[in-house]
């Protein structure tokens, strides 16, 4: 089995730790806090246990904590007054670690994002703008583990595949608010045969939550289902609500509201995370890998070893445009 990892955001160090070492509680926070903001905005009626059912039909790779977490990022920049740049950058990084790929790309793209989530999370927790020698050794560990290629080369491949990367998380992220905004309205005034659509969005799971947990490369067919699944086998469950129950006007006004709100941060989505590939612009996604980059020349100079035998001690890298793909796991 192809072994995830994920950053365990735990102030003020983070751990990047094997998938199937995160803590299902976390998981199952993330989701709760989804399902209770589903509550928030109708009244009660939607649930995350009933959209699942009308909505969510999307293709997804496994990373269920990316998942979750992207979720709770479209409800932060769904309620900000102002969205700022970190939200758009966390909201990014999330949807890279869920985008359905090829089998050759997933291993690749899929480091790439617990790899932002510790220089982010570094960057945060350190005043100076440099990674400690400790973050690139694990980094250097984990790539040794799981893909073949030195960090460096990783970092020139990931830069200059970043804004392709960008723009199909873009695609997905709008999508996956356009499935809420659609889940939402389509609950709230009743537009459903629950058990019709319950069975349908079932056959749509193609994982069960514990699997969800542990294989990273599971297909998941529908993301409330999966998000579902995840919270119930962490032990937790979920709240319903009756299918005829009839919501006041009100409510239907405040579900609409939020529903055009969605849809209208869809196509902003795209276009935020279209400038995330801007190394010039602090807490961007390529200002993250410039930082790594230039952490990684760095620590070459120190450490004139490197990450493995087949490397040579002179070999550093430099921020500049790679003039071919030295691995396979990017290739198109």
């Amino acid at each position: 089995m192809t072994t995830e990892v994920a950053a365990v955001k735990r102030e003020p160090q983070v751990a990047i730790v094997p998938l199937n070492a995160i803590d299902v509680q976390d998981v199952a926070s993330s989701a709760a806090t989804f399902d209770a903001w589903l509550q928030s905005a109708s009244g009660g009626v939607v649930t995350l246990d009933r959209i699942k059912n009308v909505a969510g039909a999307l293709p997804v790779v496994g990373n269920i904590m990316a998942l979750v977490d992207a979720l709770g990022d479209i409800v932060t920049l769904s309620n900000a007054q102002k969205r700022d740049l970190l939200a758009w950058a966390s909201l990014g990084i999330n949807l890279i670690g869920v985008l359905p790929l090829p089998p050759a790309m997933a291993a690749a793209r899929m480091t790439l994002r617990p790899t932002l989530f510790l220089v982010r999370q570094e960057m945060k927790a350190s005043s100076r703008m440099l990674l400690s020698t400790s973050v690139i050794e694990v980094l250097v560990g984990h790539l040794n583990e799981s893909i073949i290629g030195t960090l460096d080369d990783f970092v020139e491949q990931a830069k200059g595949k970043l804004p392709g990367i960008l723009a199909d998380a873009g695609k997905l992220g709008e999508d996956v608010i356009n499935e809420i905004a659609k889940g939402l309205d389509t609950v709230a005034n009743g537009k459903l045969d629950a058990k019709g659509d319950a069975q349908a969005a079932g056959q749509q799971i193609s994982a069960a939550g514990d699997q969800l947990l542990n294989d990273p490369l599971a297909a998941i067919g529908n993301i409330f289902g999966a998000a579902s699944s995840a919270y119930k086998a962490a032990g937790k469950g979920l709240a319903n609500s009756a299918a005829d129950h009839l919501l006041p006007d009100e409510i239907k006004q405040r579900v609409a509201s939020e529903t055009a709100k969605l849809r209208a941060m869809g196509p902003e989505l795209r276009t935020q995370l279209s400038k995330l590939d801007d190394e010039s612009v602090q807490n961007s996604i390529g200002w993250l890998l410039l930082i790594l980059s230039s952490a990684v020349t760095l620590w070459r100079k120190r450490n004139a070893h490197g990450q493995s035998a087949g490397v040579k001690p002179d070999q550093t890298s430099q921020a500049k445009p790679s003039g071919r793909l030295r691995r396979a796991d990017w290739a198109p």
